[in-house]
């Protein structure tokens, strides 16, 4: 018997089942075995909680590091706003609101781990955020800041930018107390109620988004949706959400290919036709979409959202089933490649959808996106898909709140 226990030396779920299996076929042996027996299960619970304990200790010093290289690299006090300041997105003192929307996240985030200056970063990057509003409604911040300029012109909003800048207002309002932010959150919400929800409930791309009837698959934020709709006490927003999800099933039935931009016209909504908005890519999975299996994930690992994880199940047995270091950057909607290189705007996100799927890859995907570096754009979305699979991020609900 005592071989049996050296070969299950792992301590895994498998052992655990062994040795309770051995509790209760032999009722009619010796206490003294029945106590051996016991006493080696609690010592392979005790030893597994200790590596697990570990490892999470390991994941959140690497963790502490990589936010310290992105917020030298990135934060920026503001030239400009007193008190203020901006992740800068361009390296040229330059910021967007979804750079705002990021940072303010990762800021909360990232509080539990170095909370010696993140709730500081994230009040001067409030002050900036509130000095800049869009030139349609002054509810929601401009899509584009130019630092330099002492009057930068205003430009319309993005909706991604604004719904984190909710989501990361609401979040530290719970954590840290202060009613104040919660104030402000609503205020953004009633702001993307009033101009960036049509009446049936599809998101528009911003304030200035009137005539064309077209999504952002990237703007598609389930764990928000879930919130907002908590906070404001509206079904509103799981109408949102409900609706986002029935358009990527549309789209995503074959290769789970989500594309940059939807449009919809009487048969339904479909992926749009080249240059739509910005690129010969607009209706492939390109770098606004590379995104959604990060969203996605979210939703799954923090909701247990089973919408979002049978979409992302369709990923994973489509265009998702390679490993992490051989996803590209841009899918065709019949999943063929775009490019022969990867880039961490998808590979990060990708590494997302591994976890929810419990890929074997995942842990060492995991390690393998510790150690890249690249510009805002993938650093950001790495260090949030980092904080989302290392257990660092949170919702009101698994707040306790």
């Amino acid at each position: 018997m005592f071989n049996v226990f050296i070969s299950y030396s792992r301590c895994d779920v498998d052992f655990f089942r062994y040795l309770f299996a051995q509790l209760k076929a032999r009722p009619q042996e010796s206490c003294s075995t029945s106590s051996i027996l016991l006493s080696l299960t609690a010592i392979c619970l005790f030893l597994v909680s200790g590596l697990g304990s570990i490892a999470q200790d390991a994941d959140n010093i690497k963790l502490q590091n990589y936010y310290q290289y992105w917020r030298n690299k990135y934060f920026r006090l503001s030239q400009q706003v007193k008190g203020g300041a901006f992740i800068d997105c361009q390296d040229n003192r330059t910021t967007c609101s979804e750079a705002h929307g990021y940072g303010m996240l990762i800021c909360v985030y990232m509080s539990r781990l170095d909370g010696s200056t993140t709730r500081k970063d994230f009040d001067t990057l409030d002050i900036f955020r509130r000095q800049f509003s869009s030139s349609i409604d002054s509810r929601l911040m401009s899509w584009y800041v130019d630092d330099k300029l002492a009057k930068p012109k205003k430009t319309t909003c993005a909706t991604d930018g604004d719904l984190d800048m909710a989501y990361a207002l609401i979040l530290a309002s719970h954590e840290w107390k202060r009613p104040k932010y919660m104030a402000e959150a609503k205020k953004i919400l009633n702001g993307i109620e009033d101009s960036l929800i049509r009446s049936d409930y599809s998101l528009r791309r911003g304030d200035w988004d009137q005539n064309q009837h077209a999504i952002r698959l990237s703007d598609i934020m389930p764990t928000h949706f879930d919130v907002f709709a908590q906070v404001s006490n509206r079904q509103l927003w799981q109408r949102v959400k409900q609706v986002h999800y029935v358009i990527l099933r549309q789209i995503s039935l074959e290769e789970g290919v989500f594309p940059d931009f939807v449009v919809k016209d009487e048969t339904g909504w479909k992926p749009t036709s080249p240059n739509f908005l910005e690129s010969d890519y607009d209706g492939m999975m390109y770098y606004n979409s590379c995104r959604v299996p990060w969203r996605l994930a979210a939703a799954a690992m923090e909701n247990n959202d089973q919408e979002a994880q049978n979409l992302l199940r369709i990923f994973n047995a489509g265009i998702g089933k390679v490993a992490n270091n051989d996803f590209m950057a841009g899918y065709r909607l019949d999943g063929r490649t775009i490019n022969k290189w990867t880039d961490g705007a998808f590979t990060a996100p990708h590494m997302c959808s591994l976890f929810v799927n419990q890929r074997k890859d995942a842990l060492a995907t995991k390690d393998y996106q510790f150690g890249q570096q690249e510009t805002y754009y993938q650093d950001s979305i790495r260090l949030l898909s980092l904080c989302l699979v290392t257990g660092n991020t949170f919702t009101l609900e698994n707040q306790g709140q």
